[in-house]
C-alpha cells in the first residue's frame, strides 16, 4: 500500500514538471511566431489546443508507463477515459488561469509603458516649456536696442547688459526643474528693465524682495516670466491706460502676481491658456499644489506655490 502511494506521487510529480516545463516551451515558440499583439484571437486557440493535447498527452504517456513498470499490465480503456476526463478537468482551469495571470502581467506591462511614454511626453512638453521664450520678444528689444545706439549709448549699453542677463539666465536654467526664488526674481528684474525701456510709463510695475524666510524657497524658472510676458501681450498699455503688474509673496506659501484687466479689443475677454496650461502642467510634475487663477474684471491674479527642493 505505502509503495502505490510513492508511485503515485512520483507520477504526480512527473507529470507537473512535465506540464510546467513543456507548456512554458510552447509559449516561448509561439511568442517567436505567432505575437499576442498582432493575432490574438489566433494566438489564444493555437495556445489553448497545443497545450491542452500536450497535457493530455503527458498525462496519458506518464501513467501508462508508470502503470506498466509497477503492475506488468497496461491501463484499460475504462481506465484510459477516466484519466482523460481527470486530466481535462485538472488543464483546462489550469490554462485558464495561466492566460489569466499572463493577460493581467501584459496589461501591468502596457500601462507601465503607456505611463512612461505619458511620462517622457511630459519632461518633453516641460523641456520645450523651460527652452521657451516668445521670439517676438526678442524681435522687439532688438528695435529698441537699434534705436537707443543712435540716441543715447550709455542707455543702449544697460539695455544690452540686461539684454544679456535674459538671455543668460534662459542659457543657463533652461534644464532645471527648479531654481530659487531669489535667482528668478533677480532674472525678473532684468526682463522688467526691458519692459520698461520699451513702454516708458505706460507700464508700472511693482516687485517685492525676497525675505530671509524665503530664501530656501524655490519656483520653476521663467515662470513669473510667462505670466508677465502674457499680462503685456493681452492687456492694453497706453500713457492714457497704464499697465500695473505687481508681484507680491504670501507669507512663504505663495508668489502672485497680479495685473490691471484691460483686454485688447480684438482679444477673446476669455484669455489665452495656452501659458497657464503650460505652468499648470509644470506644477502637476512637481508638486501636489495647484496654481490659482482669479480675475474679478478689475485685476487678473495668479498664485504661485513656493515649493522646496524636495517636493
Amino acid at each position: 500500500m505505502n509503495s502505490f502511494y510513492v508511485v503515485a506521487m512520483a507520477w504526480i510529480i512527473t507529470v507537473i514538471l512535465l506540464l510546467w516545463f513543456g507548456n512554458k516551451y510552447i509559449y516561448q515558440l509561439l511568442d517567436r511566431n505567432i505575437s499576442w499583439m498582432a493575432h490574438t484571437t489566433r494566438r489564444f486557440f493555437i495556445q489553448l489546443v497545443a497545450s491542452t493535447l500536450y497535457s493530455l498527452c503527458c498525462i496519458n504517456l506518464t501513467y501508462y508507463l508508470f502503470k506498466v513498470t509497477t503492475n506488468s499490465t497496461p491501463p484499460d480503456l475504462a481506465q484510459i477515459m477516466v484519466l482523460n476526463v481527470y486530466g481535462l478537468l485538472f488543464t483546462i482551469p489550469v490554462l485558464s488561469i495561466n492566460f489569466g495571470i499572463y493577460f493581467m502581467m501584459q496589461w501591468k506591462k502596457a500601462q507601465l509603458q503607456a505611463n512612461q511614454l505619458k511620462e517622457d511626453n511630459l519632461h518633453a512638453q516641460l523641456y520645450s516649456l523651460r527652452m521657451q521664450l516668445d521670439p517676438h520678444f526678442l524681435f522687439n528689444n532688438l528695435n529698441v536696442l537699434a534705436s537707443l545706439i543712435d540716441k543715447d549709448r550709455e542707455a543702449a549699453q544697460d539695455f544690452l547688459d540686461k539684454f544679456a542677463d535674459v538671455y543668460r539666465y534662459v542659457l543657463h536654467h533652461k534644464k532645471e526643474e527648479l531654481v530659487p526664488l531669489h535667482t528668478e526674481l533677480d532674472f525678473l528684474h532684468a526682463y522688467c528693465h526691458l519692459l520698461k525701456k520699451r513702454f516708458g510709463e505706460a507700464l508700472q510695475i511693482d516687485m517685492p524682495d525676497v525675505p530671509a524666510a524665503a530664501a530656501a524657497l524655490c519656483i520653476p524658472p521663467l515662470s513669473l516670466q510667462m505670466l508677465m510676458e502674457n499680462a503685456v501681450k493681452h492687456n492694453v498699455i497706453s500713457r492714457d491706460q497704464p499697465l500695473r503688474i505687481r508681484v507680491y509673496l504670501q507669507a512663504t506659501q505663495w508668489i502672485s502676481m497680479e495685473n490691471t484687466w484691460q483686454p485688447l479689443p480684438k482679444v477673446p475677454s476669455t484669455r489665452s491658456e495656452t501659458g497657464l496650461e503650460n505652468i499648470r502642467k509644470r506644477y502637476q510634475h512637481l508638486s501636489e499644489r495647484e496654481i490659482k487663477v482669479s480675475c474679478d474684471h478689475r485685476f487678473f491674479k495668479v498664485d504661485l506655490p513656493l515649493l522646496e527642493i524636495d517636493e
